[in-house]
């Protein structure tokens, strides 16, 4: 049977519509044009001013569109060409709209498309929207059955209010079972650091406001102390820097300080293991491992959102390093420039290598040498590349970014025989809560160095001696870089960071915060630690009573909404007892008939049950009175 017509096209047409609206970044244009096309011809079908196409053209449509969108998607990952073959499905299903069937169909994909998209985004917001765009598929469901009005639309929208205290307390109590399988990590989610890093590659993470990770302290630390530590990169090729199999290798180190500070970092998706953290810190419960270098990788495959606890350590006054790892670090490429080379014998001119306080002496001369430069802090530099670029930066063009003053730095401490490595991750963030917890993003990515003095690593940042309010301030913050970022921004995120959007953007945050917290990251530790809180603040209660308590209480609530005691209105005395005459008579098959008057059921039950007629009559006479004369 036909059950469709135009009403059900315009409001799938929204739904798909609506749909495409939330995976667009995540699909080749043509598919959504492809949806759209079809849902317009589609309803030209139903209005009678279309036809519908031959059966072989049909076909060969869809082999050509499936290879079209192929070849679109041919850089994205599995995942996402997957999503959009879907998606292309759900667009040519209207091409056999014809049927209730096909609309059930229609609406069942689109539910599917939307539980991907949270794949791509588990931000509020998009939470948000994705339940908006599944209510409007339920609504193209239930208008197969009833005419939707706005009468309809508020009590679905009651309903769901109502259902909602109940649907809180199977969250809260239903067992955090791990995932049957796991899904893919999309490209959309990485968060910009690579383990390879050319002069170049930092620099365009600024243009990038993308958020990697909010940290929550128990006490802030010195804004000079909020060095993210990512990654040490110790082999330099002359054209990249790499991290060595010995720098990745597992290590594990077992501390017996006292820390320092403690804080939590809730991780954002990404594509890649490494953490960036405060150094050194030790991990408090699991979810990563320390290698070699003393950095940090999550543990698993894929790599959601997710919270890890961190102790943040004293510096050790003495470190143990072998002599071989020391020595790698000395090593430059054979090819370098014989002016770099004439530059950096100044540095230990007149110095021991053997001496005490050596490689502090060659940093302070190398400071020296910059601040009696014209070097100059840029946002968008010169390429650099390889070690041509490292002459260049030095002795020429002497403007760069975070990451030329670093590899520059390095290379010049291991000429003197300095063992020194580079390092990358974020400096600083901006307070989302005053001292409490901090957000990273990726324009705050950063590199500096290491250099080993003999008994310890010792971070320096080249940067802070051209740019000494950039280690301070943020990007946008900085006197040195923030009409800089302005000109590399696009217009909206300029608008964005303005001072008037500042209260909405933190009230934003907010928000995303503790849905990440108590949402997205409330497993089963998360669970069952709530629920020993709550075992502790009511004594004598099991964890079955408690649970139980939780589902009735969500149960009840949901009931009491739904059937609104607080609108009841007892009836009046004269009402129950009419009522109550004709369940008395109902009770004897004496029933009253549909349209059937009081006057001629009473004429009838004086006949037919003498007994009950008065009784009958006198309730009838105290409604009249009630129901008519007030």
């Amino acid at each position: 049977m036909n059950n469709v017509n135009a009403a059900h096209i315009r409001l799938s047409l929204l739904c798909y519509l609506a749909t495409a609206l939330v995976l667009f970044q995540q699909l080749p244009w043509l598919v959504v044009v492809v949806g759209a096309a079809a849902g317009w011809w589609r309803l030209r079908v139903v209005n009678g001013l279309a036809s519908l196409p031959k059966p072989r053209w049909v076909k060969l449509l869809l082999v050509s569109l499936i290879a079209l969108t192929l070849w679109l998607s041919r850089s994205a990952e599995l995942f996402d060409k997957l999503v959009s073959l879907v998606m292309l499905g759900y667009s040519l299903k209207y091409i056999e709209l014809h049927k209730r069937r096909d609309v059930e169909m229609f609406a069942l994909t689109g539910l599917f498309l939307l539980a991907f998209s949270l794949v791509f985004s588990s931000q509020p917001l998009a939470a948000l929207l994705v339940l908006i765009v599944a209510f409007m598929h339920l609504l193209l469901l239930l208008s197969l059955d009833v005419k939707l009005n706005l009468s309809w639309l508020k009590k679905l929208a009651v309903w769901m209010l109502a259902i909602a205290p109940l649907g809180l307390a199977l969250f809260v109590v239903a067992p955090r079972l791990a995932p049957l399988w796991k899904m893919p990590t999309p490209s959309s989610a990485q968060t910009g650091l690579s383990d390879v890093v050319r002069p170049g590659d930092i620099s365009q993470l600024i243009r990038s406001d993308k958020l990697v990770f909010r940290a929550e302290f128990s006490r802030p630390p010195p804004r000079d102390q909020l060095y993210w530590r990512a990654m040490v990169l110790d082999e330099f090729d002359g054209e990249e820097w790499t991290r060595s199999e010995l720098a990745q290798k597992k290590h594990v180190v077992k501390n017996e300080q006292a820390p320092i500070n403690q804080y939590q970092l809730l991780l954002e998706p990404a594509n890649q293991a490494w953490l960036a953290t405060l150094n050194p810190s030790e991990l408090r419960g699991g979810g990563a491992e320390q290698v070699g270098d003393k950095s940090w990788q999550r543990s698993g495959e894929s790599f959601p959102r997710q919270i890890l606890s961190f102790n943040h350590l004293p510096h050790l006054n003495r470190e143990s390093v072998a002599p071989e790892q020391l020595h790698l670090l000395t090593r430059v490429p054979s090819n370098i420039s014989a002016n770099v080379l004439q530059l950096s014998r100044q540095f230990s001119e007149g110095l021991d290598l053997d001496a005490g306080g050596y490689s502090e002496q060659v940093m302070t001369r190398l400071e020296q040498w910059f601040l009696s430069q014209s070097f100059s802090y840029t946002l968008s530099p010169l390429a650099y590349p390889g070690l041509a670029g490292i002459e260049s930066f030095l002795l020429n063009q002497q403007a760069g970014f975070c990451v030329h003053y670093a590899q520059s730095a390095v290379v010049l401490a291991r000429l003197q025989g300095i063992p020194a490595r580079m390092v990358t991750g974020y400096l600083g963030g901006e307070w989302e809560q005053a001292d409490q917890r901090l957000a990273v993003r990726n324009y705050d990515a950063h590199a500096w160095m290491e250099y080993w003095n003999g008994e310890r690593w010792i971070r320096l940042d080249p940067t802070a001696w051209i740019a000494p309010d950039r280690v301070e301030s943020n990007l946008q913050q900085s006197q040195a870089t923030a009409e800089q970022w302005q000109n590399i921004s696009g217009w909206s995120q300029r608008l964005w960071y303005t001072q008037g959007f500042n209260q909405l953007r933190l009230w934003l945050a907010q928000a995303d915060y503790w849905w990440a917290k108590w949402v997205l990251n409330f497993d089963h530790k998360r669970q069952l630690s709530l629920f020993s809180q709550l075992l502790n603040w009511l004594p004598g209660t099991s964890l079955l009573m408690l649970t139980g308590g939780m589902l009735l209480s969500g149960v009840l609530i949901s009931a009491l909404l739904l059937a609104k005691p607080w609108l009841w209105r007892l009836p009046n005395k004269h009402v129950l007892a009419l009522k109550w005459q004709l369940f008395l008579l109902a009770r004897l098959k004496l029933h009253r008939s549909q349209g059937e008057s009081f006057t001629d059921y009473l004429s009838r039950i004086e006949s037919a049950a003498p007994k009950r007629y008065l009784p009958l009559k006198r309730a009838i006479q105290q409604y009249n009175q009630l129901r008519y004369h007030g």
